[in-house]
């Protein structure tokens, strides 16, 4: 290579910050040096995350290993996400991870299949996420992992992690240092930048000090310092489509011995709640609209709808949804908050940190950046938060809830082009136009659109060929058996007592 990156300046820490410095210290060559700045008097957006299993390949990447990173973050593991009261008030269905138990057909998917024999199942024909391991996994409080490769284990029950995000900082932290990364402590006052190129050339700090680099990694959170504010890229507003601006957070003590592998995400009158159970607390948060409701009404309803004492006082974030036009531009790469926010119904906050560390990986360029490299990084990352966005949308799109005005905003808003092809190919054929690369395959498609109530008009022709009765038995069987396979799994409070050598 021709004069290549020497130096990156990862300009921020918190979760993303420290991925960005785990990662790059493992990925890029020894030659290429690596500091970090942030202030510990300028607080982070942390309160807690949710994941999924993607993180398992970043963890590997960045030479995690996975028994050390569950007792140093307070992790728990995560089968899925359980939504209720979306559709209407009293639905509950499980996003389960993972692929369903049995296909019955190499060319039908079983969703047709589940349809069809749903003619002829009576009262006590199996809901469609029963045949997911997950589903009776979460009931059961249940969990295992089974390390061997291609495991049905492992096929049937992928899993993710919650974790303490400060404490997860704290981990990435130690090891990128333990790899020469250089954290400097220093609140940021100026971001300087070429007069000819306009590229950024140093961090000005409030000691008068200046950071130089070639290349820069912007991890300010909300703000964009460098990103935003000094390369000037214009943000895209997506609150027409999800009006969310609020988050309430508190955590609270533990109640009850079991723990539940699984995130709960519980629709209300104004927006949603979700609950994270960690290993020594849970984490509790509101995201509401301020158009449709006071902070005062959003306290009210999360408070009387949470167990265990409160630790600490609930605090309120403010934030906007859309996300920055070009994630690159010049020498600066947003990552994070600082390249756009969606809000955490489906747990992609950290996975969107990971996927555009590994994009840029993949890319990397030398100090003449080339324009195709960046170009490529910015269109590959606005699909995939147009992808995410769109799944998003579709909670709220697909909702049968007409008890408040919020959530009838909700129901006959606008949608994205994206999203209203998807959900017309759906209603009428049951297919999901979606291609390989989306993050939320047919599972999570299906999950979500025959949990929230929507059925394709018909199952799928080829279909025909069969009796609606013998389909029926099949699917209770599969259900059945997946049922069982769950009761022979650990309880999952134990199993983590175990791997964090906890155990009596």
């Amino acid at each position: 290579m021709t004069d290549p990156v020497r130096k990156i300046l990862i300009v921020g820490g918190g979760s993303a910050g420290w991925m960005a410095a785990a990662y790059l210290s493992r990925a890029l060559s020894d030659t290429v040096a690596i500091e970090l700045v942030e202030s510990e008097a300028v607080g982070t957006v942390g309160v807690g995350e949710a994941t999924i299993p993607p993180i398992r390949e970043f963890n590997r990447m960045a030479g995690i290993d996975e028994v050390e990173f569950v007792k140093a973050t307070d992790a728990t593991f995560k089968v899925g996400i359980e939504f209720e009261n979306w559709g209407v008030p009293g639905d509950r269905y499980l996003h389960a991870f993972g692929h369903v138990g049995q296909e019955l057909d190499a060319m039908v998917r079983l969703h047709h299949w589940w349809l069809l024999g749903k003619q002829a199942g009576g009262p006590d024909y199996p809901q469609w996420q029963e045949l997911f391991l997950g589903r009776a996994a979460a009931d059961l409080d249940r969990f295992a992992i089974d390390q061997r490769p291609g495991s049905e284990l492992s096929r049937l029950l992928p899993h993710a992690y919650h974790f303490d995000s400060l404490s997860y900082g704290k981990y990435l932290r130690k090891v990128a240092e333990s790899r020469g990364v250089k954290r400097t402590e220093g609140k940021i006052v100026a971001v300087h930048r070429a007069s000819d190129t306009g590229e950024v050339t140093g961090i000005g700090l409030d000691d008068g000090a200046t950071l130089e680099a070639d290349f820069f990694i912007d991890c300010s959170g909300f703000r964009s310092l460098v990103l935003g504010e000094a390369m000037e890229v214009p943000f895209d507003d997506w609150s027409h489509w999800l009006p969310a601006d609020r988050a309430l957070v508190v955590q609270t003590e533990n109640v009850g011995e079991t723990i539940s592998p699984m995130t709960r995400a519980i629709a209300h009158s104004v927006g949603w709640q979700w609950r994270i159970p960690l290993r020594s607390r849970t984490g509790n948060g509101h995201v509401f609209s301020s158009a449709f409701s006071s902070g005062d009404e959003a306290t009210e309803r999360l408070l009387a709808t949470i167990s265990g004492d409160l630790r600490g006082d609930p605090r309120i974030i403010t934030f906007r949804t859309g996300r920055r036009q070009d994630a690159w531009s010049g020498n600066v790469v947003g990552i994070g908050l600082a390249a756009g926010f969606l809000e955490p119904l489906e747990s992609t906050s950290i996975h969107l940190v990971q996927a555009s560390l590994e994009r840029l990986v993949e890319l990397f360029p030398t100090k003449a950046i080339d324009p195709v490299l960046r170009d490529r990084f910015n269109a590959q990352t606005q699909q995939e938060w147009e992808q995410v966005r769109d799944f998003v949308i579709a909670h709220y799109a697909v909702m049968q809830r007409d008890d408040s005005e919020f959530w009838r905003h909700c129901r006959t808003m606008e949608l994205p082009d994206t999203l209203s092809t998807i959900l017309e190919l759906w209603r009428s054929h049951g297919s999901v136009a979606i291609d390989g690369g989306h993050l939320f395959q047919l599972g999570s498609w299906t999950s979500l659109l025959l949990g929230q109530n929507l059925e394709p008009d018909r199952p799928h022709p080829a279909t025909a060929r069969a009796q609606p009765q013998p389909i029926a038995d099949r699917i209770a069987h599969i259900a059945a058996s997946l049922r069982k396979s769950a009761e022979g799994l650990p309880d999952h409070g134990q199993f983590l007592a175990r791997m964090a050598g906890t155990a009596s």
